[in-house]
């Protein structure tokens, strides 16, 4: 009897993001005390960009593992506010206590733990462990 699909909804992370804006404003404070002025405020700008561009790209979707037969999975992604189930090539590139890092069809997606419920990071893993 095949098992049930697992449906995991992903959020944007806020522990991402405080960790990005930490290291920014380490930078800055760094450039604040060696660099002119100029430059500093260069990097801030700059920084604040990136932070910002980053915030805007971060994927929230949902993401669909459909046991087959034979042990094949099948994978499909769900953006956020969408209807559709789109097919995807999912890969794992890191899996760590913490972290575990995807690539959906080449994009890169960072799960972090703040990311999805724990329960549900914990049923990836184990999906995950078994990938080829």
């Amino acid at each position: 009897m095949p098992r049930p699909p697992i449906t995991i909804t992903i959020a944007p992370s806020r522990a991402s993001l405080l960790a990005q804006c930490l290291v920014a404003l380490g930078v800055v404070g760094w450039l604040g005390g060696y660099a002119p002025g100029w430059v500093t405020l260069l990097a801030a700008s700059s920084l604040a960009a990136l932070l910002l561009l980053d915030v805007r790209r971060c994927p929230a979707g949902q993401l669909r593992h459909q046991p087959r037969d034979g042990g094949v999975a099948q994978w499909a992604w769900r953006e956020s506010g969408c209807q559709e189930w789109r097919e995807t090539a999912l890969r794992c590139d890191y899996l760590g206590p913490l972290l575990i890092g995807l690539r959906l069809d080449g994009r890169r997606l960072w799960l972090w733990p703040d990311s999805s419920d724990a329960e549900s990071l914990r049923q990836l893993r184990r999906m995950l462990v078994s990938l080829p």
